[in-house]
């Protein structure tokens, strides 16, 4: 009889939404892609508005640093 016995903090009735923490993760993930996003959009202007001598990296770094939060943000809402 103990195979039998089911938790009410663990049953869940709908068998296509099991309790897990995945989707709880997914959005993290998805809420960190998103600030990834903002800072690589802030460092590109940041970058861009420096006066001194201007290196490759200026014009590079946002750019990627903005496009890899693109990414980590459209995979874990599912969007890529």
């Amino acid at each position: 009889m103990i195979g039998d016995v089911r938790l009410a903090a663990v049953s869940n009735p709908n068998p296509d939404h099991p309790a897990t923490w995945a989707g709880f993760f997914w959005a993290l993930l998805g809420v960190g892609g998103c600030l990834i996003v903002v800072i690589g959009a802030a460092l590109t202007v940041a970058l861009w508005s420096v006066s001194d001598q201007k290196k490759l990296g200026n014009y590079v770094l946002g750019p990627v640093i903005l496009v890899i939060g693109l990414a980590i943000a459209g995979w874990s809402f599912g969007l890529l």
